[in-house]
Parts: structure tokens; sequence; C-alpha cells
């Protein structure tokens, strides 16, 4: 699988070189641009649906795959039966569940290009939201149970427990992309860093003897190479300083791809530790919403609602140039990576 990997990441590498300046004169063309004001550091207007040429770069390399590489043809092809405990619940298809993170991350997609354009409230955009990740499970994309850290104990969740998790875990990747889309090249930073470790941990994981969980991290592994490939291509428009912003759209889409990777790949782990690699890969900016919800609540205002108390913008505050705060983070991502891949080496037996 090492040259799918391979096509996968070069293909949408490439496709970002044509996409995203697509997507600026698309996004030019009609008018979607970002305007300055008080809690962002850009002083000129820029193109905000950037998102858009990262998207179709994804778009580009799994399609070519789907269609033209016999490999991942193969891989596709697989089937496997799925049991809450006892009870027959199912057949998992890989086919299947391809094809609903890629709708399903069109659909959000489409939403956050709209709301660049013409502005969502944050009810409907929750909403619209729930119906993305329900797009995910109704295509097999779903977290079922968890292995016990002691013993070798599976514990599946009831129908309703897990569709409420996967909701969860989908949206708040989501969500979290988006809120530390603040300074340039900071998010596809992030994001490249975190798909390139998904791709290294689903390569250490993928030579397990259990078949269903070496298919299923195949084709994590595949996703997120193509995904590391359209985050670099972006950076080279988006690094400091920026030509094109990804918009919610972008930051939307990100989000969405990330937690399905998650889903069908590294949280299908049968070894515990190895759940917490997520997690570990995104602890900087899940942390920093944290404590930017925290601080909304306290203050009382909307969750939702915008303002310049975020990490990277304290260290502006504090003297950090651009390009400073952006590699501060990008250091401390890598090292929280670095763990994680080495849960994988020395936790992530199956």
């Amino acid at each position: 699988m090492l040259g799918v990997y391979g096509a996968a990441l070069f293909m949408s590498l490439a496709g970002g070189f044509v996409f995203v300046p697509f997507s600026i004169w698309l996004a030019r063309k009609m008018s979607v641009m970002d305007r300055p004001d008080f809690r962002k550091v850009h002083r000129d207007p820029l193109p905000r649906w950037g998102g858009l040429g990262l998207a179709l770069s994804v778009f580009l390399s799994v399609g070519v795959l789907y269609f033209f590489s016999a490999q991942f043809q193969t891989l596709l092809t697989y089937r496997h039966s799925v049991y809450n405990g006892k009870e027959f619940a199912g057949v998992l298809s890989l086919n299947k569940q391809v094809i609903g993170i890629l709708f399903g991350s069109l659909f959000v997609l489409g939403l956050g290009m709209w709301d660049d354009k013409a502005g969502t409230s944050a009810p409907v955009k929750l909403l619209l939201q729930m119906i993305a990740a329900y797009i995910a499970m109704d295509y097999g994309v779903r977290l079922s149970g968890i292995v016990l850290p002691w013993g070798d104990s599976y514990i599946t969740f009831p129908l309703i427990v897990s569709q409420m998790i996967t909701v969860v875990w989908l949206i708040g990747f989501m969500n979290t992309v988006n809120l530390v889309d603040g300074l340039d090249g900071l998010a596809a930073g992030i994001c490249a860093i975190a798909a390139g470790t998904f791709l290294i941990v689903a390569v250490l994981q993928g030579q397990t003897q259990v078949v269903w969980f070496s298919k299923q991290l195949k084709l994590a592994g595949v996703l997120s190479a193509a995904l590391f490939g359209a985050c670099l291509s972006f950076l080279w428009f988006n690094f400091h300083p920026a030509k094109v912003f990804m918009g919610d759209g972008g930051a939307l889409f990100l989000g969405y791809m990330l937690a399905s990777i998650t889903v069908i790949g590294t949280l299908k782990t049968t070894a515990f530790f190895s759940l917490i690699i997520p997690i570990v890969v995104v602890a900087l900016p899940v942390l920093d919403v944290a404590a930017s919800i925290f601080r909304r609540l306290r203050s009382g205002r909307k969750v939702m609602e915008p303002d310049s108390g975020h990490l990277h913008h304290q260290l502006l505050r504090h003297g950090w140039t651009h390009r400073e705060a952006v590699m501060g983070v990008y250091i401390v991502t890598l090292l929280f990576s670095l763990f994680s891949i080495l849960l994988t080496v020395f936790k992530g037996k199956v």
C-alpha cells in the first residue's frame, strides 16, 4: 500500500497548485473576501474560499485512485460483518465508508462556503453539522465500542450511544479546526501535522494480523495521505503573508476529514492506550478551544462568538512575530504528534 499512499499524497499535492489558484480567482469574482477588523491581523481583504481548492485536491486524489488504482479498488471491495454482542448489526463496507466520508465532507464544504459568502446563524450551522455527522454514520463511519484498558474485554456501545459519541466527535473536530484558524498557515499546518501523523500510525499499525482492522487502517492511511498533500500545497498560498484563507468551508472540511479518519482508523485499534492518539495529536488546539469556551462563558458571551484571546493572539501580544507564533504552535503540535507515534510503537499492540 505504500505506493498507493505515495500516489494519494503526490496527486493532492500537485492538485493544490491548480485548484487553490482557481479558488482565489473564484472568491474574488464572487466577492467572498475576508475584511480586516479589530481581532484579525491581516491588513488587506483576502479571498476566503481557499478551502474549495484544498478540498478539490483531496477529491481529485481519492477519485483517481477510486477509478484507476486496482490495489485501492481491491481494498474497497472488503466487507466485514458487524455484531452488537452476539446480535448481527449489519455489514461494514469500505466502499460505502469512503463514499460516505466524501459525501459528508462535500456537504460541510458547501455549508462553510455558504457561511463565508452570506453568513449562517450558529443554531443552523450546528444543525447542518449534525446532519453531516449523520451522513457519515449512515455510511458506516461510527464509533461502535471500546476496548477496556484491563484485559481484552471489548465493550460494544448501544446504537444510540454510538451515534451520540460519533456526532460529538465529528462536530468537535470540525469546530476545533474552525476556531483555531486565526493566523496565516496555522490551521492548515496543524492539520498537515495531524494527517501526517495519522498516516504514520496507519502504516505502523497496519501490519496487524486482524484482517478487518488492517483494511480499515489502510483506508485511513490513503485518506490521510491525500489530506496531508492537500494541506502542504495549500500552505504554499496560506503561510504568512497569506494570499488566501481557507474560510469556514476549508476549516469544516479539514475537521470532518480528520475526525472521519480517526473513527475508521486509529480509534479502531484493539489497544486501549492508542485511543488517545488522535486526542494527543490535536491536544494543543483542543486545549486552546476549551480555554476560549470557558473564557466566553465566564464573561457571559456566546460560545461561538469570536474573540482575540486564543493562544496565537496572546503570543502576538507578547511580542512574537506572526511567523514565530505559528512556528511555535507547529513545534508544540509536532512534539504531541511524536508522543502519539511513540504510543503506537510501544503500546499500539493488536
